[in-house]
């Protein structure tokens, strides 16, 4: 069992790697990764509950963080894209007194 628990937790740190660098295809493959390993722990019939607990109240941690930046991205995205949306406006109108 404590290995399941180190995979998740090695599985964990690259993860958090992985979002510090801003590799989001990374990040997607090293979640489905998380995902199975915690599926895999679970289904251990010899599994430590506290260490599974804990483990997963970290990565819990983790992925709350990863959804908050997430959320700021997507905010600057959305600013960005008005801020085009307007200036293709106005390219439209001043072309029509040039």
């Amino acid at each position: 069992m404590a290995n399941a628990v180190e995979q998740i937790q090695n599985t964990h740190e690259c993860l958090i790697a992985a979002v510090q660098a801003g590799d989001w295809q990374q990040v997607g493959e090293l979640d489905k990764l998380c995902r199975l390993q915690v599926k895999q722990a679970m289904q251990d019939p010899q599994r430590d509950d506290q260490q599974i607990a804990e483990v997963l109240e970290s990565l819990s941690g983790t992925y709350r963080e990863v959804v908050a930046l997430c959320q700021a991205v997507q905010g600057k995205l959305a600013e960005e894209l008005q801020g085009l949306q307007k200036s293709r406006q106005s390219a439209k109108v001043y072309q029509m007194f040039s």
